[in-house]
Order: C-alpha cells, then sequence, then structure tokens
C-alpha cells in the first residue's frame, strides 16, 4: 500500500513534468550516495522544480545545464548500491506513465540505437569482432574503425559533410583487402539483424502510442540507408510509423541539428518531443533546435559503472550487454537474491557448464556425473544446453566421504570434519562429535588417551583425537563396511556401462571426487576411469593438492595455484574462508545435506535448510536465466560460449571489494552445515560470518 502511494506521488512531482523529469532524475542517478544520506536535499530540489516549471511555467534549464549526468557518477566504486537491487537504481517511469506523458505532443520522434533497439554488448564496436570473424578477416576490428574514419574524412573534403553510407565505408575495405563491399555491407547487416533486440520498455511505450493512434517518426545517425533501417525496425517489432530520418539519407545529422530541421519542416506547426540516449545530439541539440526531449538513459551508460572490470574485450563486452540490458531497461525489477545469480553467478556456472562439455567430448568422456548438493544448479544448466553428453546427479558429501574412504586416507578423511567443528559457534563435545560420525560405540575408550565425553572439542585435543582415529581403524571401517557395500551398489548403478566419468564439483581440495575416483579404480576395480573436474581449486595447510593440479588428476576452471593466479591470490586475501562461503552461495540447492547410506540401502540426510529455500531458489533463477539468455543470443556465434574461467570469475570477485554489500543483502542466509572448509551452527547467518571474519 505505501509502495503505491509513493509511486503515485513520484509519478505526479517527478515524472509527469518533462521538465522536472528532465533534471531530477538524472541528478539522482548520479549522486546515489548522497540521495541516501541526505534525501532532504533532494526534496528541496524536488520542490525548487515544480515551482520553476509547473508553476512559473518556465522551459529554460533552471540548474546549470550538465554535459552529461552520467560522467558525473564515478567511473569505479565499491559497489555504490547498498540500499537495494541493481534493476531499482535506474528509476523510470512505468511505461504507461511515460506514453501519457508523451501522449499530449502531436509527434512523438524515436533515436533507435540504444532507445528502440539495444544490442547485447556495452559497446556497438564490439560488434566488429563477429563481423571480422564471419568474414575470416583477423585485423577486421581495427580496420573497420579506421576505413569509417577515412570514409568521413575523405566524405568531408568531397561533400562537405561527414555523413556517409554503409556503402563507403566497404568500399576503402574492399580496396585495402579485396573483400568484396557488396559481402562485407551484407555480412554486417546480417550482424546487426542477427544481435539487435528490441527494447522491452521502449516497445511498450511505442505500443501505447499507437493504440492511440499518435503520429510516431524516427530520427537516427546511422550510416545504413532508409531501407536497411526499415528492415531492422521491423524484424524487431516496430513499424507504423510516420517518417524515418536517417542522417545518411539527408546529409546531415541529430549533432549538428541539420536534421531536426527537416522534421521541423515536415511537421510544421506540430508539437513534436523526441525520446533518445545521447544527452548531446538527443537532447541538448533537439532542445535547441525547438524540440521538446525526454532523456532515456542508455542501459550501457546506467550499467557499467557497476561491472567488472579487467575482463577480455569481447567476453566482457558480451557479458556486460547483456546485464545491462536485462537490469536497466526499466521494464521489471529484481530482487538482490536474483540479481546474484544473474548478475555475478550466471557467466561462471554457464562458463563452467561449457568447459567441461568441451573437455568431456575432447576426452571422450562417457558420462558426467554432478555431485550433490553444489552439482544441482550445474546438471540443470549442463542438462538445458548440453544434453547430448549424458549427465546424472550423485549424492556425495563432505561426511560421506569421510566415512566410506576412510580405508584409504585414515584420520584425514575426517580432518575436515574435525577442523569445522573446532571452535564452532556452539562448541561440540568429544562425544557429540562421535556420535555426529556414527562413532558412539567408540566413546567407552575415550579415557585411554585422557578425554572425557563431555570434554570440548579444542585445537589442543585435536592430537589426541588424531591418535584415537588412528588406533581404530578397524573397528571405524568395520562399522562402516556394510553401508559401504550398499553405496558400491549405487556407483555401479550410476556409472553403469561407461568406460570413462567424469565427477563434478565446485571445489576446493577434490576429496569427493578423489575419494570415488579411489573406490571406482582402487578398491571395485571396475573397468571405468574417473576424472576429478571442479570450478576451482585451494590447498589446505594440512592437504596440499598442487600434485594433483599438475598431473591432470584434478583439473580446474575457474583458477588454482597454478592458473589464474591473480585470481587465485584474491580469493585467498579474503578472511576465513569467507569468498568459499560467498561464493558457494550460487551452489545451494532446495535439498537437504546427504550424510550417507544406513545398513539397509537407504538414503540419509541432515535437516533441511528450509529457511533458505526461497533465497535459493531465486540465486538458481538468476543463473539460470542468464545461462539461457546468453547461450541463445550467441548461438549463431557459438564460440562465444567460450568463457575463459580468468573472465567468469571476474563478476565475483567485484563483489568482494565490499562486504557491506553482502551484510546489506544477504545476511539472513542461514548456514547449518559444513561449507568452505567450515562449519557453522544452525543460528548462524552470512552477516555473522562477514563480523567474525573482521569486516
Amino acid at each position: 500500500m505505501f509502495r503505491r502511494i509513493k509511486d503515485k506521488l513520484y509519478y505526479y512531482f517527478v515524472q509527469k513534468n518533462w521538465g522536472v523529469c528532465r533534471e531530477y532524475e538524472p541528478y539522482v542517478n548520479a549522486h546515489r550516495e548522497e540521495h541516501a544520506k541526505a534525501r532532504w536535499k533532494h526534496w528541496w530540489m524536488l520542490i525548487r522544480l515544480n515551482w520553476h516549471y509547473r508553476i512559473m511555467r518556465k522551459s529554460a534549464w533552471l540548474y546549470l545545464k550538465p554535459k552529461s549526468p552520467a560522467k558525473k557518477m564515478p567511473a569505479k566504486q565499491n559497489l555504490p548500491y547498498l540500499d537495494g537491487a541493481e534493476s531499482e537504481l535506474c528509476k523510470r517511469p512505468l511505461p504507461i506513465h511515460l506514453a501519457m506523458q508523451l501522449i499530449s505532443y502531436d509527434v512523438i520522434s524515436f533515436d533507435i540505437f540504444d532507445t528502440l533497439l539495444l544490442r547485447p554488448f556495452d559497446k556497438p564496436t564490439s560488434l566488429f569482432y563477429i563481423i571480422g570473424k564471419r568474414l575470416n578477416l583477423p585485423e577486421f576490428y581495427q580496420l573497420r574503425i579506421d576505413a569509417e574514419k577515412r570514409a568521413r574524412e575523405i566524405a568531408l573534403s568531397n561533400k562537405g559533410t561527414r555523413e556517409i553510407t554503409i556503402y563507403d565505408i566497404y568500399e576503402i575495405i574492399e580496396t585495402i583487402t579485396g573483400l568484396p563491399k557488396e559481402l562485407g555491407v551484407s555480412t554486417e547487416f546480417k550482424v546487426e539483424m542477427d544481435y539487435c533486440i528490441a527494447n522491452p520498455y521502449i516497445q511498450r511505450v511505442y505500443q501505447l502510442l499507437k493504440e492511440q493512434g499518435k503520429t510516431i517518426i524516427i530520427v537516427s545517425d546511422m550510416y545504413f540507408p532508409r531501407h536497411m533501417m526499415n528492415q531492422l525496425l521491423a524484424k524487431n517489432g516496430f513499424t507504423g510509423y510516420e517518417k524515418l530520418y536517417v542522417s545518411c539519407d539527408y546529409g546531415c545529422n541529430k549533432h549538428g541539428k541539420g536534421i531536426y530541421k527537416y522534421v521541423l519542416h515536415d511537421f510544421k506547426g506540430k508539437t513534436i518531443i523526441h525520446i533518445g540516449d545521447n544527452y548531446k545530439s538527443d537532447i541538448q541539440c533537439a532542445e535547441e533546435s525547438g524540440l521538446k526531449t525526454f532523456y532515456y538513459r542508455s542501459v550501457n551508460v546506467a550499467g557499467n559503472p557497476y561491472r567488472a572490470d579487467g575482463m577480455t574485450d569481447l567476453i566482457g563486452s558480451a557479458y556486460k550487454g547483456v546485464v545491462n540490458v536485462v537490469m536497466h531497461n526499466g521494464i521489471k525489477q529484481y530482487n538482490p537474491y536474483y540479481e546474484y545469480g544473474f548478475i555475478y553467478g550466471g557467466l561462471y556456472v554457464f562458463g563452467f557448464c561449457n568447459w567441461i562439455y568441451q573437455k568431456a567430448m575432447k576426452e571422450n568422456v562417457d558420462k558426467v556425473l554432478f555431485l550433490s548438493r553444489d552439482g544441482a544448479i550445474y546438471q540443470r544448466v549442463f542438462n538445458e544446453f548440453f544434453s547430448d553428453i549424458p549427465s546424472d546427479y550423485f549424492l556425495w558429501s563432505r561426511i560421506a566421504n569421510s566415512k566410506y574412504t576412510f580405508k584409504r586416507a585414515g584420520y584425514m578423511s575426517f580432518e575436515n570434519a574435525v577442523r569445522g567443528r573446532v571452535g564452532s559457534v556452539n562448541p561440540y563435545t568429544v562425544s557429540e562429535f562421535l556420535v555426529s560420525l556414527e562413532l558412539g560405540e567408540l566413546r567407552k575408550y575415550l579415557g585411554d588417551y585422557g578425554l572425557k565425553e563431555e570434554t570440548i572439542l579444542t585445537q589442543e585435543i585435536v592430537p589426541q583425537i588424531e591418535q584415537f582415529f588412528h588406533d581404530h581403524t578397524k573397528h571405524i571401517c568395520d562399522t562402516f563396511s556394510t553401508q559401504l557395500k550398499c553405496v558400491k551398489e549405487t556407483i555401479v548403478n550410476k556409472v553403469g556401462d561407461a568406460k570413462k566419468v567424469a565427477f563434478v564439483d565446485v571445489g576446493w581440495l577434490g576429496s569427493g571426487a578423489m575419494g570415488l575416483k579411489f573406490l571406482i579404480e582402487k578398491d571395485m576395480k571396475l573397468d571405468c576411469s574417473v576424472l576429478c573436474w571442479q570450478a576451482a581449486a585451494i590447498s589446505s595447510p594440512k592437504a596440499k593438492i598442487e600434485g594433483n593440479l599438475l598431473d591432470g588428476t584434478i583439473d580446474c576452471y575457474l583458477m588454482s595455484s597454478d592458473i589464474n593466479r591473480v585470481n587465485f591470490d584474491s580469493h585467498r586475501r579474503v578472511r576465513r574462508a569467507l569468498a568459499n562461503v560467498l561464493f558457494e552461495l550460487f551452489t545451494q540447492d532446495v535439498t537437504p545435506s546427504y550424510s550417507g547410506m544406513n545398513n539397509n540401502g537407504e538414503f540419509m540426510f541432515h535437516t533441511p535448510e528450509v529457511e533458505n529455500y526461497d533465497h535459493i531458489r531465486d540465486i538458481h533463477n538468476g543463473i539460470f536465466e542468464f545461462s539461457k539468455l546468453y547461450f541463445e543470443t550467441f548461438k549463431k556465434d557459438s564460440y562465444m560460449h567460450n568463457i575463459s574461467g580468468y573472465d567468469a570469475y571476474l563478476p565475483f570477485r567485484r563483489t568482494l571489494r565490499d562486504m557491506g554489500f553482502f551484510k546489506k543483502n544477504y545476511s539472513d542466509f542461514v548456514f547449518p552445515n559444513i561449507i568452505g572448509n567450515e562449519e557453522v551452527s544452525s543460528s548462524d547467518c552470512l552477516g555473522d560470518w562477514i563480523s567474525r571474519a573482521g569486516y
């Protein structure tokens, strides 16, 4: 109720008046921190703006006209949107409210690129990489930029204007490379047709205006002539406009104001408003020509300050473009958990699944087995986009691995469990610890080691616990022998007749996949080789796995001690394994943690963490929707699916710059089970983790 009232007030006092809206919204977007901490300043500004434009009915700018509101926003901050979801930052009027604001004008004019149409790149020149690949010209990117620049210089010299057509550009390229001009033009236009999409927000406004019978025109600075632009617009659902003005057809543009003179001549005596994203050519030049304007802030101008830096040019541009289009077009807002999956986890999970697919094809893997619970979202994405390789979900966990590979690793198989419970928020007694591992019968021997059942599990007694386990190896193996037989039957059923399988996990030491490799290859001696693949690897002081990484026993996608070392070092700098915890937010699941099998062959589970399930679903939906959008967007140029582990990690690495981002949005996420090689109690939330880590 309060939100609806707030929206109505905002619409009336800001969005309903074009003058107030053109000054107030860009200013707020450029001063988010001030808006949060000193909102009264913005209220005072709003009062003055309403007096100026509504009461005094003036059209001149009240405040100093900015060159571009976007330039006032710092290019690099930590994460400057701690007050809420990113998709709520670009406070645009509802499409119907904008349509109502525009409907009073006789003629409504729209810009094309970054207004009517969006591209899945943060820079339009990124399309040149795609065009060059299709034309098999490796140096095409810079060649295309230079050719356009040269064509404009020639046009200025010969015709007194810098306006050119696409044919002028490819005449120069043909001279340099021998590429037929028509082939170059058709290829570039085909790429534009493949990648341009309708802006869902502006498309809704456009449809509402058409339904009201309004006169719509389109004005664009572009080198594609009118007949091509008509095709591009029609393909994306924009038809029924009165007239299309393209700069190359008129020999003048918006920046020089010449094209606006044609508009004013053709619609003499009509009130005209122009909507566009370029602050100079679409707003300032249009107003100076006598048109009213509405500034539609580009999705990339709005979103790029929040995107990860340091990514490779093409994948980075594609990632930024896809995210910016969804988060900042203005048609829909999302909650922070969905955004966490979409913005920071989607590229990683999709890239990882594609990496798995490529490796499985190359190494002739018969089946991919995703370990629970981290593997749930991996398998969902893998099955959707790479289903021609068989896969399955395999129930496994640290506890199960500890119990069923004890013969291989001895005490070390329980090390994670011991280390996790030492120093837990709710201290464990030695008795409780043994019972949790189904070894309660061994409590009667504790006195032999100077221990009592009520002794608190601390770091000081770990050597005694280690010796305790070592001395009772036979008893421990016998305790789990029946369960182990059931586990082996499950393995046989899952592996089937496969001769080579890959077990996939998130990380970190690879103990789960390595334990299964031992059981299949050494203990059970199945005619099947096992590969161990994981997202990332980080050794612990007592578990150095560099040897397994170097010989390929464990293979990683994102980072390890020997690949993507910059990311590896950044990850490890975060205190108390907190980076692991935050990273595993992506791969939790809405099922309880697996604890093993009982003697009857039935699966056993820990208590479900139901308080997290809605959050997990939102995160997974965000990851899946990003994966789906990215896959579909670039399926005609599928090499774009080959995302390096370095690039895939960078969106997450950006979040590590500011723990306040997590404390603000995700503090209520609960961790009742072992995660990130540590243990937390059932009442321990992410906010507690962050605080204990000293952030």
